[in-house]
């Protein structure tokens, strides 16, 4: 962890209401997207309530063997310059097929446009990339780890 991030989390945990609650439920340092430009608006969408969901493929914890992210973990969140935004809290986790994202899920994710199809198509190519990384052949059934997060530093407004 870079030392601006640990400044963060330390300024977080002087923050909480309970610090050594905070500091068990760490998780990660997380970025949304695949380029600095997504990461940046990832942020921004998160930090102003509009994305509310996300999701990750389960294939590359499974790959890298990180453990995935479970209910009430604490992360915190990177702009495209490195740079800590806020904590979040997954405050409910699933893991689904592909083909088994809802309309609600899509909207909530709060990216690639306010339907299922619009979710469908811009995630299948963000993960079909992650795919041939893997050495995995994307599927309808692949499995995502499907997040609901919240902004709990700094306090949303």
């Amino acid at each position: 962890m870079s030392s601006v991030v640990q400044r963060f989390w330390t300024d977080f945990l002087r923050h909480a209401d309970d610090p050594k609650d905070a500091q068990a439920r760490w998780y990660d340092v997380a970025r949304v997207g695949n380029s600095d430009a997504s990461a940046d608006e990832g942020a921004r969408l998160i930090l102003s309530g509009h994305k509310t969901a996300t999701s990750s493929l389960l294939w590359k914890y499974e790959a890298s063997g990180e453990k995935p992210p479970a209910e009430g973990d604490l992360s915190i969140l990177l702009n495209g310059r490195g740079e800590p935004v806020c904590v979040f809290e997954t405050v409910s986790l699933a893991v689904r097929p592909f083909d088994q994202i809802d309309e609600q899920f899509a909207r909530d994710y709060g990216e690639w446009g306010p339907t299922l199809e619009t979710w469908r198509k811009a995630s299948w190519a963000y993960y079909a990339d992650e795919c041939r990384t893997l050495n995995r052949v994307p599927s309808l059934d692949m499995p995502l780890v499907c997040e609901r997060i919240r902004v709990v530093f700094p306090s949303a407004k």
